[in-house]
């Protein structure tokens, strides 16, 4: 058994230095390490400055928030807060704290770290980061040791989701860096794990904190080795250099591991969405019979066959299935009403309608590329139509279409928080410049009408803490969103929601909101 044990240790060291992890990373106990391998990356090691996946993932790895989703479900819990009570008006949040927890850097957790947490986030926010997400706080208000209350600026029904745990800003820290920059990385958290190595491009490891007031990690160390694409990242799981892989697998590879002995494959349930953004202000997409007419040409089932496998699903609503007022408000294909919508807006077979699709080659993985041709196949079925597909690197599509200069383009999305808010709003009546739709400057009558619309029944929707009638106004939102065509869903992106592991971890969970908890993941 000794002999076993070291041979298994061997071997891991071996993986991790081929990864790129230094020999001082302890491998003599492979049962106490899981090594988890993603395409993702890290962009800036601060909750003020940051606004991405896998970055946010770190901070849940080491950091904690107020409340959380119960693991499996969408039912918000306490975590940091044992109980909550919210004041008749919806304006006041008091929150009753966990006693016995410390920061990692042994530091005594009360209601004075909650305050200067939060107040801290407010008023370092980034460019890049996501503070935005809980600046309807107003006040943070220490009661006692254990209670702090919590005003607000505006009655807002999504308020606790926005405080649970994965939105790295709500998370509670305690900084260390200087008070007039991001904290990139000086700050200790309350959370199973302490960071302790982070190299760029390459690395992080974390070692479980032994004083953590929960139940002890599973597994005393986690080391997330980052690979440059899909392909490499198969590759390292099939080879055993990886224990978990996760986000994102090509869905050849996920086909292919699916039928391997030596690996299991989990798809968790997905909230992430793909969709095309029309900017309302670029000609010709002001003209709503354009935007409808592209809604009624996509070949949903074409892409998620020939592209995915059908890994990906076809999706019809911005709300996705799963989360609850989902509904299927857009139209199945239709050519016949793409046509009769495009010679209605003046376009023939001699006058077609030329457009540009845009789209970026490596933030979404190598199918990018195959999904835009059948997108611009399925448009010119239609006869009265060309379109030209043009890429740009993500850094610079993100500011392009920032600024207006993109008038059709594939977008992504994965929940900020678990609400169908997160899934309308932020285009419609939050960040429409940001997010490219450019909706509050629209220049059109009938869009300005949709605008005043969705600002209507949106704002309504976060004034109610009545699921029900949340539930009819986020479809009737559904069903207006179809009309106006402002976004376009095409697949459920399920790929994001797959991991591939080997045959001897256990404890793998994979949540409604997308997160990954490395904390319950051991080997046997």
């Amino acid at each position: 058994m000794r002999r076993s044990r070291l041979a298994l240790g061997t071997l891991l060291l071996a993986a991790l230095l081929l990864a790129g992890v230094p020999a001082a990373v302890p491998a003599a106990a492979p049962q106490d390490t899981i090594v988890l391998g993603t395409t993702d990356k890290i962009t800036e090691l601060s909750p003020e400055n940051s606004y991405d996946y896998w970055t946010w993932h770190v901070f849940g790895q080491v950091s904690e928030a107020l409340v959380q989703f119960k693991p499996g479900t969408t039912d918000i819990v306490g975590q940091l807060a044992e109980s909550w009570q919210i004041s008749p008006d919806g304006l006041t949040y008091t929150f009753r704290l966990r006693p016995g927890v410390t920061f990692t850097d042994g530091r005594p957790f009360d209601a004075a770290s909650v305050k200067q947490s939060l107040e801290t986030v407010l008023r370092r926010k980034g460019p890049e980061g996501g503070v935005a997400l809980i600046e309807n706080i107003k006040t943070v208000e220490v009661v006692d040791a254990r209670t702090v209350r919590i005003k607000v600026k505006e009655r807002d029904a999504t308020f606790l989701s926005r405080m649970t745990w994965g939105v790295a800003p709500a998370h509670i820290y305690h900084f260390t860096g200087p008070a007039n920059e991001y904290t990139k990385g000086r700050f200790a958290g309350t959370g199973p794990y302490r960071l302790v190595q982070y190299v760029p491009d390459q690395r992080t490891v974390y070692e479980a904190y032994p004083g953590y007031w929960g139940p002890q990690p599973r597994s005393k160390r986690v080391i997330t080795v980052f690979y440059a694409d899909a392909s490499a990242l198969a590759a390292a799981v099939e080879a055993g250099q990886v224990d978990v892989g996760f986000r994102t697998f090509n869905p050849e590879d996920i086909r292919r591991l699916q039928r391997s002995p030596r690996v299991t494959v989990l798809r968790g349930p997905s909230l992430s969405v793909r969709y095309i953004v029309f900017n309302v202000t670029a000609k010709p997409f002001g003209d709503v019979r354009v935007r409808r007419a592209v809604a009624f040409a996509l070949d949903r089932d074409r892409i998620a066959r020939n592209v995915f496998g059908g890994i990906n699903t076809p999706l019809y609503s911005m709300v996705p299935p799963g989360l609850w007022s989902h509904m299927d408000a857009f139209p199945k294909r239709n050519l016949d009403q793409a046509r009769s919508l495009l010679r209605e807006a003046g376009y023939s077979e001699g006058k077609k309608l030329s457009v540009v699709l845009w789209l970026t080659p490596v933030r979404y993985g190598n199918t990018e590329p195959d999904a835009g041709a059948v997108v611009k196949r399925a448009i010119e079925e239609t006869g009265l139509a060309s379109v030209e597909i043009k890429t740009q690197e993500w850094a610079t599509y993100t500011k392009s279409f920032a600024a207006g200069q993109f008038g059709m383009f594939f977008l992504g999305w994965f929940p900020d928080f678990v609400d169908p808010d997160n899934f309308l709003s932020p285009w419609l009546i939050e960040s429409p410049e940001g997010l490219g739709t450019f909706l509050n400057k629209a220049t059109s009558a009938q869009d300005k009408q949709y605008y005043n619309q969705f600002k209507q029944i949106l704002t309504q929707a976060k004034m109610t803490a009545d699921r029900a009638e949340r539930t009819r106004l986020y479809q009737q939102a559904q069903r207006l969103l179809a009309e106006s065509a402002i976004l376009v869903p095409m697949w459920s992106n399920n790929l994001q929601a797959y991991a591939i592991y080997q045959k001897n971890v256990k404890g793998i969970i994979l949540n409604p909101d997308m997160s990954f908890r490395t904390w319950t993941v051991f080997k046997e």
